[in-house]
């Protein structure tokens, strides 16, 4: 969970609030945001640290699996019920039971979902009497809940149970200002990974924060992998970044056209700017209505360079 973007900080205060609790949580987010991420960060941060996280995809399985592998079975239930299975409902006794994708399971499956939470016991199929459990669960939906409710997919009463605490977590494209962070720690784990040392340099990062990311920030993490592992230097450039079905903005186009916060439109300007001037800051302060002074807070506050060749590779991805 990384950021200090005011939506990032929001998330993290609701994540801390919730973590010192032992009641369901429900995360809503676009693929790609973390979800399972702010699941791990409850369940690490909350009293059950040390005991049992354990999760389950919902999407793309047969109820009989997912019922399954939710509440267990007893040996000869099915078929292929060749041994006693617990389930991970008790596999994650006095822990946490993430159940990603939650809004996929089957009106029975759902119908099951909420008799275990309201009564905290669990049926294995096949089996003549409930085991109780003490399990703390946190769903995660991908899509539009209220609209999965609304067209009856999803039922409201487990929507209640489970949105306890109602966490969103935000798409990358409203935290712009996040992506330097994230491309660092990103470029670090990648750099590890092939055995030698790559940067991405201002140039190459203003260009990927110009970009609208619609697979979050997992898609960010696998554009950075690429780049390191096929990087022809230790400097990834603006030049380098190409990112499928993701078209540069022309230099023609309208400078809100992709409705930037008010914090990426001041960095454009600033870089704008010190291109106009060739880098000198006197008369790029004198333009801007400012004194070096705050000049030199405004390019450290916006990570804008104002020096060396790094200023030029961040003109150059400006104009991209």
């Amino acid at each position: 969970m990384l950021g200090h973007s005011p939506v990032m900080l929001d998330l993290s205060d609701k994540v801390a609030q919730a973590a010192s609790g032992t009641a369901p949580v429900l995360i809503v987010g676009e693929s790609g945001t973390g979800k399972g991420l702010v699941a791990r960060a409850l369940h690490t941060h909350g009293a059950r640290a040390s005991q049992p996280f354990v999760s389950l995809n919902c999407a793309a399985m047969p109820d009989l699996l997912v019922e399954s592998a939710l509440f267990g079975h007893v040996r000869g239930a099915f078929p292929a019920a060749v041994t006693d299975r617990a389930g991970l409902f008790v596999e994650a006794r006095d822990g946490t039971l993430f159940l990603d994708n939650v809004t996929e399971l089957s009106d029975a499956l759902q119908a099951k979902l909420l008799r275990a939470l309201q009564e905290r016991e669990v049926c294995p199929l096949g089996a003549a009497s409930a085991v109780s459990v003490d399990t703390r669960v946190v769903a995660a939906a991908s899509g539009d809940v209220v609209r999965d409710i609304a067209s009856g997919r999803f039922r409201q009463d487990l929507f209640d149970r489970l949105a306890v605490f109602h966490l969103r977590v935000p798409p990358l494209r409203d935290r712009p200002q996040d992506i330097p962070l994230l491309v660092e720690h990103f470029v670090h784990g990648a750099s590890t990974r092939v055995g030698r040392d790559v940067t991405i340099s201002a140039g190459a990062i203003a260009r990927l924060r110009q970009l609208s990311w619609p697979g979050n920030v997992r898609e960010l993490e696998n554009v950075i992998e690429r780049l390191v592992a096929s990087a022809r230097n230790h400097v990834v450039d603006a030049a380098d970044i190409v990112v499928d079905g993701a078209p540069s903005p022309s230099a023609g186009a309208h400078p809100f056209a992709d409705m930037p916060t008010l914090d990426e439109l001041e960095r454009r300007y600033l870089v704008y700017a010190l291109q106009r001037f060739a880098g000198n800051r006197t008369r790029t302060a004198a333009a801007l209505g400012i004194d070096r002074r705050t000049l030199y807070r405004m390019s450290a506050r916006l990570g804008v360079p104002i020096t060396g060749a790094e200023l030029q590779g961040a003109n150059s991805a400006a104009n991209l």
